[in-house]
């Protein structure tokens, strides 16, 4: 026998209330006065570690938990700049010794043809000897461009010389800078089959990208979490967010052949990244504890370094972020 059910035994369901916690980079001065008299190493100059700050509290309330749900992140982080910008080239002509050299190109963003014109010129440049020397991405030199792959091919038709690419020795002079730091030889796809004397050669594949993702990390806003983050990278922190440098979470394929000189994977071309995460990351918080007005924020790449050390100071767009915060 069925019960009918009364209105007084209706549940009204509804959605949680929130509150927006909005986060602007720029905000880390008070005025534009004081963002112009920024630069070079002073305090909060780059918009990937600086530190919010208010005289008061940034928000109060009785909230239970917060979440990161809108991220625009211009990038105009080069994928050559001043840690992947150089490459030793060792060649050999005839029955002379090896000579080796060190290739440095200008920092900037390159497509891969770009990047293939700029070292072919680079080691034409070397020694008159090699000036029949080819690079080229996506079109297979040996095989006439019948190979269409995102693979670096290098070749030195008419012989006589030979020619191979090693990495710059880490924590040197010439590379002060640690093992677990990308370098224009793996932004090439380049492996140790590379560092052999040969007149032909191809990388593994690569879309040239010198950062992959960032970890947007305030330690202020993710303390409260009883589960912590961790990830496979040596030193795992809590993030607000994982940003992947790409077009969208819903990128579809790409209708450039590789070996077209207008192909441009993400990161190669200065662009604007938004997201809007319809499945934020959600932050435990004490109800009794307010979001203080001092927030620092940091910005890591891939490498679990912030970005800073690889653009410097200057030419840094601000970025912002929007996250809701619960009542319910």
């Amino acid at each position: 026998m069925f019960k009918i059910r009364s209105e007084a035994d209706a549940v009204t369901e509804r959605s949680p209330a929130y509150a927006i916690l909005a986060i602007d980079s720029e905000d880390r001065f008070k005025s534009y006065v004081e963002s112009r008299a920024a630069t070079g190493t002073s305090y909060n100059n780059s918009p990937y570690d600086f530190q919010i700050n208010k005289n008061e509290s940034m928000m109060n309330g009785f909230f239970t938990r917060l979440a990161l749900t809108e991220v625009c992140f211009p990038w105009t982080v080069p994928n050559v700049n001043v840690q992947t910008q150089d490459i030793l080239v060792t060649y050999v002509i005839g029955a002379n010794p090896p000579v080796g050299a060190t290739i440095t190109l200008d920092v900037g963003f390159y497509k891969p043809a770009d990047l293939a014109a700029a070292i072919q010129a680079k080691v034409r440049a070397l020694d008159i000897a090699l000036v029949g020397f080819q690079m080229a991405y996506g079109s297979d030199l040996i095989l006439g461009g019948a190979r269409k792959s995102p693979n670096f091919f290098y070749n030195c038709p008419g012989g006589g010389y030979t020619i191979s690419f090693e990495p710059l020795l880490y924590n040197s002079a010439a590379y002060p800078y640690p093992s677990t730091t990308k370098q224009l030889f793996d932004i090439l796809g380049f492996s140790d089959d590379n560092t052999d004397l040969d007149d032909q050669g191809v990388g593994q594949s690569t879309f040239c990208q010198a950062v992959r993702y960032i970890d947007i990390v305030c330690n202020q806003l993710t303390y409260n979490q009883a589960l912590k983050d961790t990830m496979s990278q040596s030193i795992a922190r809590d993030t607000l967010c994982r940003l992947y440098i790409g077009d969208g979470p819903y990128t579809g394929t790409s209708t450039v052949d590789p070996s077209d000189p207008l192909f441009c994977p993400p990161g190669c071309a200065p662009f604007v990244i938004y997201r809007q995460y319809t499945n934020p990351k959600f932050i435990r918080w004490l109800p009794n504890q307010p979001v203080q007005g001092n927030l620092p924020f940091q910005v890591y790449d891939d490498n679990g370094q912030i970005l800073t050390n690889i653009v410097g100071f200057d030419g840094s767009e601000n970025w912002s972020m929007t996250l809701l915060v619960s009542e319910d």
